[in-house]
């Protein structure tokens, strides 16, 4: 009798903590849901843009997949790295690591496009197509103000200060 009473606790245990275990990850694809049409303060998309720009200015080498850079020096970055590490550092950690993953996230911007700049804020982001399929971005530049955005185009060349452009544009995303 020791045994089964030992053996259906045992199975209980296991049922109970595989039940948190589930809660627990249905609670993190909740927040990562939730982080895909966030709405966040201009403050922090101002201060994204600020990120981005001394990234851009500062000799910052593309590289594929980098996500530092030493200004110049060490690393680099690639389109959406300037992206995610500029948000990052700027407060917001639920910003995504690629190109196929940031154009889903935030709103659909208004009055900014590759052919209509007034309306962008420092912080949107512009998506376009260079090769991509399945109609998914493979290229982001970020808005800074004045018409003006950063990227990281392709190897051998720097992050830069650019202005936007039309030129296989798809989309704009706001993240405020």
């Amino acid at each position: 009798m020791k045994l089964i009473f030992s053996l259906i606790l045992v199975i209980f245990t296991l049922f109970v903590s595989a039940n948190a275990n589930v809660d627990s990850q249905i609670d993190r694809l909740a927040e990562f849901g939730e982080s895909m049409n966030i709405t966040l303060s201009q403050s922090v998309c101002n201060a994204a843009a600020a990120k981005a720009e001394h990234y851009a200015t500062c000799g910052c080498p593309y590289v594929w997949g980098g996500t530092s850079c030493g200004c110049g020096g060490s690393g680099g970055m690639d389109c959406s790295g300037i992206v995610y590490t500029s948000f990052r550092e700027a407060g917001w950690t639920g910003i995504t690591r690629t190109t196929t993953t940031q154009y889903k996230q935030g709103t659909a911007c208004s009055g900014c496009s590759g052919s209509n700049t007034s309306g962008c804020k420092a912080g949107d982001l512009l998506f376009y197509c260079f090769g991509c399929s399945g109609g998914v971005p493979d290229h982001v530049i970020m808005a800074i103000g004045g018409n003006r955005a950063v990227q990281c185009p392709e190897p051998g060349q720097d992050c830069s200060v650019i202005d936007i452009y039309s030129e296989n544009y798809m989309l704009c995303r706001s993240m405020c």
